[in-house]
């Protein structure tokens, strides 16, 4: 690892430090962007521009300010992840972030800095023209009850909802920062020293929910004490820049490695934490997880209309642990499981159900209470089952068991492992386009959400939607088939067609225009009366095209054409008629459907072109 000398503000290389390797301070923080930040390219490159403060002064003040804070405090050699991680090179970043929780554990002191927190501000004090010494300001070095430590002190009552507010509680990677230094303590915006960690410990499990025992005996391997569930939950409030960061952030909460695969998602990541702890470990409180529910603000699917019912034992997202910061581990002796290519085979207790032996609980080796056994219900699909009721768990006080019937012995049973989640897509706005030639008429949709068989066909509302529509737009939910009836008028006759839009349960939107009166899907009237079957046939036929490509042009007896463009345009800025909890994640895809006329003598002179076009290459 490389260090920072404090005095002299200089990069050391990890093969110019002493031997044996100084102790060292270490800084916990949120940056205040990549752009803003010191890094390692900048020390090598730029660090003329940098001492002249002609480059990235905010980042080098807070690099100063930390090292003339831990020279204060006697420490010669600092660690700093901005600039002491050359994250240009992937073995390097591969190197830090599996080794990062030792390095914090080995530190001499952690400054856990807290950017939002502003001392005088909150105590009302005037800030000072000249920077003073922090020694000066210090609230944990004041003699009597005004220090900070003291939890009746004023100081200590005014930061105290400073200080759970703080940013800092919110970032995925400052929960193994706070967990693994021997002596954590916090300093203000002005980085002056404001308590330690164990003098904040009630604050903090309001912040974090983390028991204060665990601030002080936390041990990666011990999970008898502190769950794989328990340390899942304190992350699952967390958020960080990157993606699979929410992943690889807590390696060293489990003292397991991972190979790093930055652009594999979210999704993936997690998932191959939790294979790699079921592999390591036998704690099977990885198993109790809780689908949040679709008005969480951290939702991020849906298990509505058209989504399969059930899942796998492995969770999608690390947000579904959001219940279990009271899970414990009762022991390792009690279930055993393995995971094989037919899913996670466990071994337990199983009850089933008596009046449907398809479905069935598990009971785990963990609970709230040592007498209060997490249940899982599962239900059985082909050879296997798979987890059901996912936004609940059952326990011995919810399960009625005259209901079920214990079977003896543990049970061998297998469980799908999958740990993918329905996402619901967006629905579609789409916005017509047409000359004055054209007349939009009633517009029909047919609901495939529920099956690939259609509920039957229905007006579709012109009733004000969740979104704010303008004029000629309309709205289209996933798995759903829209008819829009148009005519085109033209001097001695008008000819009637259909526009066709199919958004598909994966969000994927097609359109295409049919004509009438034409074999073989000969159709009239109003859909909902005479012609019924013929156009909920057609829907049908439609709905199963694959891939769903549709005539864009049609031609009428009188030899004009109409022709239509499904073009995506950016999502506008409209207002939602949602509750505020549902609207954070909606955003539909928009598009705008351009309808275009030609005339005969428009149509002759496309022929003519075309015929000149084909002498010319035959010459």
């Amino acid at each position: 690892m490389r260090l920072l000398k404090t005095g002299q503000y200089e990069l050391i290389e990890s093969n110019d430090l002493p031997d044996p390797s100084p102790q060292y301070a270490i800084l916990s923080h949120t940056w205040i962007s990549p752009k803003d930040e010191i890094t390692y390219q900048d020390f090598k490159q730029r660090k003329g521009d940098i001492e002249n403060d002609i480059f990235k002064q905010k980042g080098w003040a807070k690099l100063k300010r930390y090292c003339d804070r831990a020279a204060a405090d006697g420490w010669e050699w600092a660690w700093m992840d901005t600039c002491c991680i050359d994250k240009t090179n992937p073995a390097d970043t591969q190197e830090a972030i599996n080794a990062m929780f030792r390095w914090y554990q080995n530190a001499g002191i952690c400054y856990a800095y807290l950017e939002d927190v502003d001392v005088n501000k909150v105590l009302g004090r005037p800030t000072p023209r000249h920077k003073q010494s922090t020694m000066e300001v210090d609230l944990d070095d004041i003699a009597g009850k005004s220090n900070v430590a003291d939890p009746n002190s004023f100081s200590h009552r005014a930061l105290k909802p400073f200080l759970i507010e703080a940013k800092w509680f919110t970032r995925g990677w400052t929960l193994q920062e706070l967990l693994a230094p021997p002596y954590l303590v916090f300093v203000d915006q002005a980085w002056r020293r404001i308590g330690t960690r164990e003098s904040w410990a009630d604050e903090i499990k309001e912040a974090s929910r983390i028991e204060a025992k665990h601030l002080i005996s936390f041990n990666p391997a011990d999970f008898t004490s502190c769950s794989i569930a328990m340390r899942l939950s304190w992350a699952s409030y967390r958020e960080t820049t990157v993606e699979e960061d929410e992943t690889y952030s807590l390696l060293g909460l489990f003292g397991i490695s991972l190979p790093l695969i930055y652009g594999e998602g979210r999704l993936r990541a997690f998932d191959r934490l939790q294979r790699e702890l079921i592999t390591v470990y036998n704690d099977d409180s990885i198993f109790a997880w809780k689908a949040l529910k679709p008005s969480s603000k951290h939702f991020h699917g849906a298990h509505g209309k058209g989504c399969h019912p059930g899942r796998g034992i492995l969770a999608p997202s690390i947000r579904e642990f959001w219940d279990a910061s009271s899970v414990k581990s009762f022991g390792f002796y009690g279930n055993s499981f393995l995971l094989t290519n037919r899913g996670l085979e466990m071994n337990s207790k199983r009850w089933r159900r008596k009046d449907d032996p398809g479905k069935c609980f598990i009971r785990l080796n963990c609970g709230a209470e040592p007498l209060r056994h997490i249940d899982i219900p599962l239900s059985l699909t082909d050879d296997s089952y798979e987890r059901i009721q996912l936004e609940q768990l059952y326990d011995v006080k919810t399960v009625n068991y005259d209901d079920w019937e214990e079977e003896r012995g543990n049970q061998s049973t297998f469980i799908q492992a999958r740990n993918s989640v329905n996402i619901v897509p967006p629905s579609s706005i789409v916005a017509l386009e047409y000359p004055e030639q054209i007349s939009i008429g009633k517009k029909y949709v047919v609901d495939y959400g529920t099956g690939m068989v259609a509920t039957s066909m229905q007006r579709l509302a012109e009733s004000p939607s969740a979104y704010d529509l303008k004029k000629d737009e309309l709205v289209i939910e996933p798995s759903q088939l829209v008819f829009i009836n148009i005519a085109m008028q033209c001097e001695w006759s008008t000819s009637e067609l259909d526009i066709i839009l199919n958004l598909t349960d994966n969000g994927f939107t097609s359109a295409g225009i049919l004509t009438r009166g034409k074999a073989p899907r000969e159709r009239l009237g109003d859909p909902l009366t005479r012609a019924l079957g013929t156009y909920e046939a057609l829907a049908d036929y439609l709905h199963d095209k694959v891939p769903p490509v549709y005539p864009v042009v049609a031609l009428e007896e009188t030899d004009s054409a109409i022709s239509i463009c499904l073009l995506p345009r950016p999502s506008s800025e409209r207002s939602l008629r949602l509750p505020p909890e549902k609207a954070k994640s909606v955003t539909p895809r928009e598009y705008v459907l351009k309808v275009a006329v030609q005339k005969d003598g428009d149509i002759e002179q496309d022929g003519l072109a075309s015929d000149s076009r084909k002498r010319r290459r035959m010459v």
